[in-house]
């Protein structure tokens, strides 16, 4: 019994690192670069063919990343488990529905050479990230980050406000995103 048992992992193992390369010869038919991608387990790309990947890429399992604005991620960088990036926003500052409509602003995400982003670490839709850098897991990055920068996450912070006006009239108008979406 314990033959069979050690038989049917042993199998198990085997279809999971073959849809893994499968997985990961798909995906580089569909992105620009990507010499000797190395991928630890599964990751979702939404647009691929708006990816550039430098050589040696490492990416962990569980990666997020939506390329919509485009992503590029430079030579020898690493990406641990979890990792999201995103290429675009909502538009919400002055939307015509809430919590916001269907206008997307598309935002390029630049990675530059030999970076390490920790576990569970988000990029935000516009960030560059120096070569060099060291992303803490957990962080939330946004902007631009220097060359050689090590960035850990801060206290959540107000960062600004929506136009108080503009929600008033919306909330009036019951003008608001996920009724429109679920209408139509």
């Amino acid at each position: 019994m314990k033959s069979i048992l050690k038989f049917l992992r042993f199998i198990r193992i085997g279809i999971y690192q073959w849809r893994l390369k499968i997985h990961q010869n798909s995906l580089l038919h569909q992105i620009q670069g990507g010499i000797s991608l190395r991928l630890d387990g599964f990751c979702k790309v939404i647009h691929p063919e708006n990816l550039q990947l430098g050589s040696y890429v490492y990416i962990g399992g569980n990666a997020y990343i939506n390329c919509k604005g485009n992503v590029s991620i430079g030579d020898y960088t690493i990406l641990s488990r979890n990792v999201t990036i995103y290429s675009y926003d909502h538009h919400f500052k002055n939307p015509d529905m809430l919590p916001y409509d269907k206008k997307l602003i598309l935002k390029p995400v630049r990675i530059g050479n030999y970076v390490w982003i920790g576990m569970n670490v988000t990029v935000a839709p516009g960030t560059v990230i120096g070569n060099g850098a060291v992303i803490g897991a957990g962080a939330v990055v946004s902007g631009k980050i220097p060359e050689n920068a090590i960035v850990v996450s801060a206290k959540p912070r107000i960062i600004g406000y929506r136009n108080a006006e503009n929600i008033n009239a919306l909330l009036d108008g019951g003008k608001f995103f996920n009724k429109y979406y679920l209408n139509h």
